[in-house]
């Protein structure tokens, strides 16, 4: 799976976008396909449990429970940074962010475990079904993780900025860049975000040091450590067996 490589300046307009979007609609979304990702774990169970092999049957069981686990803590957090963004409360974000991570991680680490099981068992047919659970898990997956990178861009900026500062920024934000801008608009259309990020930069420049505050949360809010970001790209690109 081929990465798109995204103009640094693109990245960071795109990432701005979405720390404009409402909260509603992002929990909203987490929870749709959180909803997905549990729907084809079942679908995967189904496809185990058809083996009748007793032990693969268990390991899945005691593999299930744990990702039930974290990922309903994983949800309980994000719950917990939603209502930091809507209360506009700064207190407590880094000890939050690193519970975040640490589930985050177990539940990557339970989806690495699980789908190496029917890729070790299955053959043929069986096996090209569970490729397809696992691609559409991964798509599911991503969306949340793309959600969650925003957060984390928004908890650094509640961190670096005033809240009146923060809205001043939405605001230009929305008047520069459409709110249903996806990704893959962004990389079509790289010279209306360049045209974008100027007029934003040119905007903001005006207030005084609040552009490079802006451009230090970015450069601390959505970087992960290197041998995660190897981990996750290794899993994503359905190469799990090699982590």
């Amino acid at each position: 799976m081929m990465e798109k490589q995204f103009n640094p300046v693109i990245k960071a307009v795109q990432s701005l976008r979405k720390l404009s979007l409402d909260i509603k609609t992002t929990n909203k979304e987490i929870q749709s396909n959180d909803t997905e990702i549990r729907q084809k774990i079942e679908d995967c169970g189904k496809q185990i449990a058809a083996t009748n092999d007793s032990m693969v049957i268990n390991l899945w069981i005691r593999e299930k429970a744990k990702l039930i686990e974290n990922s309903n803590a994983l949800l309980k957090i994000l719950e917990k940074i939603e209502e930091k963004f809507k209360e506009k409360e700064a207190s407590g974000l880094i000890g939050i962010w690193e519970t975040h991570e640490e589930y985050k991680n177990l539940v990557l680490d339970n989806f690495v475990v699980m789908e190496r099981m029917g890729s070790t068992i299955f053959i043929d047919n069986n096996l090209e079904k569970w490729k397809g659970l696992w691609k559409d898990i991964r798509i599911s997956l991503n969306k949340i993780l793309s959600i969650s990178e925003t957060y984390h861009l928004k908890l650094k900026m509640m961190e670096s900025l005033e809240p009146d500062e923060i809205d001043s920024l939405t605001e230009d934000i929305l008047n520069h860049i459409p709110w249903n801008y996806s990704d893959e608009d962004a990389f079509k259309y790289e010279q209306d975000y360049l045209v974008a990020y100027n007029e934003i930069k040119e905007s903001q420049s005006k207030k005084k040091n609040l552009w490079d505050k802006i451009l230090n949360a970015l450069a601390g809010g959505i970087e992960e450590t290197p041998a995660h970001r190897v981990q996750m790209r290794r899993w994503m690109e359905g190469d799990g067996d090699n982590i």
